[in-house]
């Protein structure tokens, strides 16, 4: 917090009343060209991620046949799977567990 207000001190703002993204008299910072550089870069790799994406190296199926194939990771993840279910629901509680300690007085004759 401290080196926020010290960075702060020296940045050069004009003063107004008021919000400084709205209104009449709003401030607007100007864009410079390293800035449209870098979202023309940004737009790019974008892009080319998308298109990565579009087209995947193995199909579904083959996925689906290499996870069959290798078996263990598979198995050793549903159980970690189920372990995470188990955990999340709570156990089975039957009425007679909540109330049996009424049956403390009950006598036999």
């Amino acid at each position: 917090m401290q080196l926020t207000r010290v960075l702060q001190y020296f940045k050069k703002r004009p003063k107004w009343p008021g919000l400084m993204t709205s209104g009449k008299h709003r401030y607007l910072p100007v864009i410079t060209s390293k800035q449209k550089a870098k979202a023309v870069k940004s737009f790019i790799r974008e892009e080319s991620n998308v298109k990565i994406l579009q087209n995947p190296y193995i199909t579904e199926e083959e996925e689906h046949g290499a996870m069959k194939a290798l078996g263990k990771p598979q198995a050793k993840f549903e159980a970690i799977k189920e372990a995470k279910k188990q955990k999340a629901w709570p156990t089975d509680v039957s009425m007679k567990k909540y109330l049996e300690h009424l049956n403390v007085t009950k006598s036999w004759e």
